[in-house]
């Protein structure tokens, strides 16, 4: 049941995406994530991170680690 209105802060897409803040912002930097900012905040459309991790490109987690 999800808001198509619904933004959410970086932490938030890390917690539902489990993974790092610092994940979510590589994904925002690299262009595999939309997002805006309209002032201090970086938001996500809960759209646009549903599609995402439905589409399978999330990196693996540890890679060379």
């Amino acid at each position: 049941m999800a808001d198509h209105d619904e933004w959410l802060l970086i932490n938030e897409v890390a917690n539902i995406a489990r993974v790092s803040p610092d994940t979510v912002r590589f994904w925002i930097k690299t262009g595999r994530l939309s997002s805006i900012r309209p002032g201090r905040r970086r938001l996500v459309r809960r759209e646009a991170l549903d599609a995402f991790l439905a589409s399978g490109l999330k990196p693996r987690k540890s890679e060379g680690t």
